[in-house]
Parts: C-alpha cells; sequence; structure tokens
C-alpha cells in the first residue's frame, strides 16, 4: 500500500523530497569521510585515491542535481542510481560483500520504493542485486591491519553495527519525515471534503430558496394589498394604526429580500466608516426585530473607511437573531479595530451550547435547540465569513450565555 500511496501524495512535493535526499546525501558523504578518517587511525590498507575519487564523483553528481533544470521526479532517479553505483564502487575498493557496508544497498531501495514509479525502483533493485552480486567476484581484499584474524573479525562486527546503525537513522528520519508530510496532507483533504460538503449543502439551499422566492411573491402582493385596505378602511382606529404600519413595514422588509434574492449579488457600496455602516444596519435589523434590546459598545460611529462584501451583513443578521432568539430579546454587540480586523462581540446572556454543538458549529446544520439557539444560520455566517476571508467562533460565557466572535479584514476582498 506504501508504495503506492507515496507517490500518488508527493506528487506535488516531490521538489522537496528531492531536495530533502540531496541533504541526506550530503550527511552520508560526511559520515564517509568520517570513516575513511578513522580507517586511516586504525591503519588499514585502503586504496586511498580510488575512494576519494568515488566520494567526489557522488559529491559532484549531488551539486550538480541542484542545478541542473531536470524534473524533481528524474532528480530522485538519477540520484539514487547514483547512490547505488558509487557504492558498488567503494565496496569493490574495500572487501566486496563482505564489507559491512554493503547493508547500504538497502536506503536507496527502499526509498525508490516509496518515491519512484514501479519501472524505476525495480531496475534500480535489480541493479542493487547485480552490484552486490557482481561483489563476490570482484574486489580488492579486504583491509587489514597485521595478519589477526581476531582483530579482523572485531572490525568487522563493529562495521555491521555501523551499517545498521546509518540504515536505521536514516529510515527513520527520512520516512518519518513523510509519514508527518502524509498525516498533513490528510488533513487537508478532510478539510477540503468538509468545504465541499458545506458547499454542496448551500448549492442545494440556493436552489430550494429561488424557489421558495419565486413561490412567496404572490402572497406578499396579497398581503400588502390586504394590509393597505385595513389602513384604509380603519383610518379613524388610532389604537389600530401602529399595528398596521408595523405590519407594512415588515411586508416591504420581506419584499425587498426577494428582490435581492433574485437580482443577486449586490453591488459593493463606496467605502464609508465601519462605525456609520454598522450602526445602519443594525438600525434596520431592529426593524424586523422590534422588541429586542440591542446594547451596542464600541464604534458607535466613525472609524476607518470600509466596503464590506453584502454578503457579510446577512451572516451578522443571522447571528443577531440567533443571540437574540436564545437570550430572551436581549443582545450584547461588542464593536472594536484589532490586528487589521473588524471584531464583533455578540453575547446572549442564556443557554449553553454543548460540547458537540461547539464541535460541529458552522460545519452542519443543526436543529435549533433554543435557548442555544445553533441551526443553520450559524453555518451560513460560518461559510460565509470563510469565503470572505474571515472567521467566526463560538463559545461558552463564563459569565453566562453564548459568544459568536467574528472577524473581517479591512482590506483585501473583504
Amino acid at each position: 500500500m506504501m508504495t503506492s500511496t507515496f507517490p500518488a501524495l508527493f506528487a506535488a512535493n516531490l521538489g522537496q523530497v528531492a531536495q530533502a535526499v540531496r541533504r541526506l546525501r550530503w550527511l552520508m558523504l560526511g559520515a564517509a569521510l568520517l570513516a575513511l578518517g578513522l580507517a586511516a587511525l586504525l591503519a588499514l590498507q585502503l586504496p586511498w585515491l580510488l575512494l576519494a575519487q568515488a566520494l567526489a564523483t557522488l559529491a559532484v553528481l549531488n551539486f550538480a542535481l541542484r542545478h541542473w533544470p531536470l524534473p524533481p521526479r528524474s532528480q530522485l532517479a538519477l540520484g539514487l542510481f547514483g547512490d547505488v553505483l558509487v557504492l558498488s564502487e567503494v565496496l569493490a575498493f574495500s572487501g566486496g560483500a563482505a564489507n559491512p557496508l554493503a547493508s547500504l544497498y538497502l536506503p536507496p531501495v527502499l526509498l525508490a520504493a516509496l518515491l519512484l514509479p514501479p519501472r524505476q525502483a525495480w531496475l534500480l533493485a535489480l541493479s542493487s542485486l547485480g552490484g552486490y552480486a557482481l561483489l563476490f567476484g570482484w574486489h580488492l581484499p579486504w583491509p587489514l591491519a597485521g595478519d589477526d584474524a581476531a582483530y579482523a573479525f572485531r572490525l568487522h562486527l563493529v562495521g555491521m553495527w555501523l551499517t545498521f546503525a546509518v540504515s536505521v537513522l536514516l529510515l527513520t528520519t527520512f520516512v518519518s519525515s513523510l509519514a508527518r508530510q502524509l498525516a498533513q496532507r490528510e488533513a487537508a483533504l478532510a478539510q477540503a471534503r468538509e468545504a465541499q460538503l458545506r458547499d454542496e449543502q448551500l448549492v442545494a439551499l440556493g436552489v430550494q430558496a429561488a424557489g421558495t422566492a419565486h413561490s412567496l411573491s404572490t402572497p406578499l402582493n396579497t398581503l400588502t394589498l390586504l394590509c393597505d385596505e385595513l389602513c384604509a378602511s380603519h383610518a379613524a382606529d388610532a389604537a389600530l394604526q401602529p399595528d398596521l404600519q408595523l405590519m407594512r413595514q415588515q411586508l416591504a422588509l420581506c419584499r425587498q429580500a426577494l428582490v435581492q434574492l433574485k437580482a443577486g449579488a449586490e453591488s459593493r457600496p463606496p467605502p464609508q466608516p465601519i462605525g456609520d455602516a454598522l450602526a445602519q444596519q443594525l438600525q434596520g435589523w431592529q426593524a424586523t426585530r422590534p422588541g429586542v434590546r440591542l446594547q451596542r459598545d464600541g464604534l458607535l460611529h466613525g472609524g476607518p473607511l470600509m466596503a464590506p462584501d453584502p454578503r457579510f451583513w446577512p451572516a451578522l443578521c443571522n447571528l443577531l437573531n440567533n443571540a437574540a432568539d436564545a437570550g430572551g430579546g436581549e443582545v450584547e454587540l461588542d464593536a472594536a479595530i484589532a490586528d487589521g480586523q473588524l471584531q464583533l462581540r455578540i453575547r446572549n446572556r442564556r443557554g449553553r451550547l454543548s460540547a458537540a454543538q461547539l464541535a460541529r458549529a458552522g460545519l452542519a446544520p443543526l436543529d435549533s435547540d433554543k435557548p442555544a439557539g445553533l441551526g443553520l444560520g450559524v453555518m451560513l455566517s460560518h461559510v460565509t465569513l470563510s469565503h470572505l476571508g474571515g472567521e467566526l467562533r463560538l463559545e461558552n460565557d463564563a459569565a453566562g450565555g453564548v459568544c459568536a466572535t467574528l472577524r473581517l479584514p479591512l482590506e483585501g476582498d473583504a
């Protein structure tokens, strides 16, 4: 499974992977130089010039891979084949198959299996097998310091342990890095799937909203005519007139909402002080909720010039409606400018959200559970703010009730 999963998932990041492999190759070259220095201290008889030539060849190749205009996958393949070739050369100059460093064939083979197409991975694996087989018959003698066989055997065992340690460190470091990137990509894919699900739900809601808007036009026109007739026939009834005027105002707001829905997105108004724009929108919202007591603090007027996307205001109204329903007709709104963003805190002092509601807030429509009041409006507000580059966070207030925090950038597409 890994051999098919890693190439597919890291195809977009092969440049970074190739860079990581080049860094590992420099580390291995440094370790090889340290090993040669240790061999010199132990007075081992080695063909120093031939070994230096092999390591220099690998260093030149690794340096060239950084500057050659090759695709990342080709760089990986060429580098791994170079690793196998140079390793075979080093082993041939230092005992052949008897050299414990022969185990270092495994890391390039594993990396090829993880990162290269199957054909190239098999070709490198067969090349490693062939090179290892040739070392049995073609190699220089195993280097010894004197004729002490016991000393030579101990040296061989130490070399085996060092080779094993290097292989373990290489594989653990590189594969754990790949696994970490895999986990990050899986998390990103999960978030993308959630976003796609929300978008699909919103598309379905949009279709239903368009049909609903079409079907509501006639009843609203009928109610408007009836309201006008009632106003005319009860013009002398002073006690009834305020209620009739409120009915006419509410019907006008409904017609205006349907017109905006049919017309699609509104054109963005010119920038104005955000405090004034907020006061204007809140005045319109309170016209639809005359029984709600709104306590407003901060940015009562003025403030930086801003032209929020028209979609922001319905998102704000959705949250105000939720807070009004959950708070028994009392809502607190605090406005401020912080870190280049418009920050709004909407509080109601009644009810609390459960852990499940907090976890799913904005991800899916939930059944409204008053007085917590968490339903479709929160999901719509969450998606709208995400599209505008802002964010929405819901949390239980320590003093009681629920607090919704909205943040919207002052600049950009907001």
